[in-house]
């Protein structure tokens, strides 16, 4: 009989297409996966992948097992769901993923008191630009500001943040203001890098700014923030991050910065695991309660008094 951790092996070069990848996913070194594979197919007596310049592609008998493979992952995750999901006690752990910014400047210390509530429970906060997969048990409860796909993950919206343009007092006083009319020709860019996927707030400034030049690129919203504040150039960055560092400016626009809606994602055999529940309530509470830090725009202004009539 086939060792189940063999095939984890197996499944994760199939479905990255590399052993460095595989790798990261599974958490070991990259010659611990060659060695697994090499045992897996010794074990078989047939070749699963072949091996080219680009990557690791399945072989005809690699991809006649693949499937059966994928469906052994999925009893063993469903399995290990139904059994974490019967807990009755608010005790243990509970991993949480979102990006680094978030985690730093939000959830972090938002989620400090909870956890003085209640002593015997932990939590695991997973900071990432990469998403991690619920249904795969990477995490049990993420945040992101794009909606869940999958079928078997119960997500809702739990907040709206809001996007400024900023710059360093440094940067201002020696490129001037940007002239929006021009395209703020002149001007340098800091932006997030293309490779995390369509970002919202990055289309809206190549948009705002398309004669400015691109200076940076980055994958952390934290180090956006530095580079800007070190006077490199315009950044399009969260209210709650931007308006919280003094050594920038936030910048008038002809046209609204963009706002994302953050949402939050538990599977379904998790919902109900008090725990979770707890920690996912807490999370969608304290985010309401925060709404008017992470979007400010959303501030309801002060409703004008009716005159009385005359009399």
């Amino acid at each position: 009989m086939l060792d189940w951790d063999d095939l984890r092996f197996f499944l994760a070069v199939a479905q990255h297409g590399s052993l460095s990848s595989a790798a990261r996913t599974l958490r070991v070194t990259q010659p611990t996966v060659g060695r697994r594979l090499d045992a897996l197919e010794r074990r078989l007596g047939s070749r699963l992948f072949q091996r080219t310049p680009s990557g690791f592609t399945l072989t005809t008998t690699g991809e006649s097992i693949r499937a059966h493979v994928e469906r052994m992952e999925q009893d063993a995750l469903a399995a290990e769901r139904q059994a974490t999901g019967r807990d009755i006690g608010l005790s243990g752990t509970v991993r949480v993923s979102t990006t680094e910014w978030f985690a730093s400047h939000v959830l972090g210390p938002l989620l400090v008191p909870l956890t003085g509530k209640h002593p015997a429970l932990g939590i695991e906060l997973h900071a990432d630009v990469r998403r991690v997969s619920l249904t795969q048990r990477e995490a049990d409860l993420a945040l992101r500001v794009v909606p869940f796909e999958q079928q078997d993950i119960f997500q809702r919206k739990v907040a709206r943040v809001g996007f400024g343009l900023y710059a360093s007092e440094d940067y201002l006083a020696r490129h001037g203001a940007p002239d929006f009319s021009r395209q703020c020709e002149g001007h340098a860019l800091v932006t997030m890098s293309d490779e995390l996927g369509p970002i919202a707030d990055t289309a809206w400034l190549r948009e705002l700014a398309s004669r400015a030049r691109i200076a940076f690129r980055l994958n952390n919203r934290d180090v956006q923030a530095r580079v800007a504040i070190s006077g490199a150039g315009l950044a399009c960055l969260p209210r709650c991050l931007g308006d919280a560092m003094t050594e920038l400016r936030r910048l008038a626009t002809p046209t609204p910065p963009p706002a994302r809606d953050l949402w939050l994602g538990v599977h379904r055999d998790l919902r109900a695991t008090p725990r979770v529940k707890e920690v996912a309530d807490f999370i969608a509470g304290e985010l309401r309660r925060l709404g008017p830090t992470l979007n400010p725009e959303d501030v309801p202004k002060p409703s004008r008094r009716a005159r009385p009539p005359r009399a």
